[in-house]
């Protein structure tokens, strides 16, 4: 009977070091099945109390991989993302779109300066303990453009979202330096000019040639 037993434990620890191996292997795949996401799934509700620190680092990164393949999952996204893999009913592995979106960040330079890239970058940097990162022309604009607006509403729940990338109280300064000095400081030359260039831009407007 003990014999039996001593069988019996060695086949349950046998089958649980097989369901790792299975689930460390899934993560490390270029491409997922539905069968995949179907074991991920099951292993996450795993109860942390049956694992070792090991076992629950892994079920972390299972629960951060089901999160991410959601997000794939959805229609705009997967419509987006067919070019990654050969068969439309897989998704791509993690290390696969990382990859993927490395050599497109390398190549092609309007995705380098896009603003979606750009506002990536600064909630890395928040992320990573950096408080006052350097912004991309993108990233500036567009939090000076929303700041345009008058609503502080808008602006601190947008930096929000976005690992409090940005301050109000930082836009006010940017937006003080890009103010011209006061017009009673120029002299009489400077001012003739300004009212000058003023009245081109005005007339070009109304389509009268310069």
């Amino acid at each position: 009977m003990s014999g039996q037993k001593a069988k019996s434990l060695k086949q349950n620890m046998f089958d649980r070091g097989q369901i790792f191996t299975s689930i460390a292997t899934i993560l490390c795949r270029s491409e997922v099945s539905e069968l995949d996401l179907d074991q991920l799934e099951r292993f996450s509700n795993t109860d942390n109390k049956w694992l070792s620190e090991t076992g629950r680092n892994l079920k972390l990164n299972c629960l951060r991989s089901i999160a991410f393949f959601k997000i794939l999952k959805k229609p705009a996204v997967k419509e987006s993302i067919k070019g990654l893999v050969e068969d439309e009913n897989f998704l791509p592995g993690g290390d696969n779109f990382i990859r993927n979106f490395v050599k497109t960040y390398l190549e092609n330079e309007k995705v380098r300066d896009s603003l979606l890239v750009g506002l990536m970058q600064a909630y890395i940097s928040k992320v990573n303990g950096d408080n006052n990162p350097v912004y991309g022309t993108a990233v500036t604009n567009f939090y000076l453009s929303l700041a345009g607006t008058g609503s502080k509403q808008s602006v601190e729940f947008v930096s929000a979202n976005l690992g409090k990338s940005i301050s109000i109280r930082h836009l006010q300064r940017i937006q003080a330096k890009k103010r011209p000095a006061p017009f009673i400081v120029h002299s009489q030359d400077d001012a003739i000019e300004i009212v000058l260039k003023q009245f081109g831009v005005i007339r070009s407007k109304l389509g009268d040639p310069l």
